[in-house]
């Protein structure tokens, strides 16, 4: 949906706060969790953000009627401030993420997790901003992701539905050949 500025980039500014945040409250509220089941739980969180990630894109934003024509309405407008206002990310990432693992695994796997989807969230977030609104150097990285990004947008066929990655597309065969 189309947003406000102030909500555009308020994810550039909460998610860093809240990633902090759950570093700060398993350190100092619960006490003592191993540090490497900590990273380990939150190297699973980033794992499963890349892999929602390329089934929200795939699964709802192009195929479920209200949710696929707000993502038109992205493929029309790139460079407008449309998104997901901070209100329901954070909603989902609380209601989704982070209460059913704190009740399954206890607040320190939880933390570590829920900053790990987080971590993919904000990276994904910061990378598609990047895409749309930004010129990268042509020997960059961000350029090779802007070129197959470019491609979602503009081929016939769809595909490349990873932003952050394109280990799901290969998965799963959605990858879009390159074009010279």
């Amino acid at each position: 949906m189309q947003l406000r500025p102030v909500t555009y980039y308020s994810d550039f500014v909460i998610y860093p706060i809240t990633l902090a945040g759950l570093v700060l409250a398993v350190v100092f509220w619960q006490g003592h969790i191993n540090p490497l089941v900590w990273i380990a739980a939150f190297g699973v969180g980033l794992c499963v953000w890349t892999f929602a990630e390329y089934w929200i894109h795939r699964g709802i934003l192009h195929n479920v009627v209200y949710f696929r024509d707000l993502h038109e309405t992205h493929h029309a407008a790139p460079t407008a401030l449309i998104g997901t206002p901070i209100w329901l990310s954070f909603f989902v990432i609380a209601a989704v993420v982070f209460w059913p693992s704190w009740h399954l695994f206890g607040f320190g796997v939880a933390s570590g997790f829920t900053a790990g989807v987080t971590t993919g969230y904000l990276s994904y977030s910061f990378v598609h901003h990047v895409l749309h609104h930004w010129h990268p150097p042509h020997d960059s990285y961000l350029y090779r992701v802007k070129r197959r990004h470019a491609l979602h947008h503009h081929s016939g066929d769809e595909g490349n539905f990873g932003v952050t990655t394109l280990f799901w597309d290969h998965v799963f065969g959605t990858t879009l050949p390159k074009r010279r």
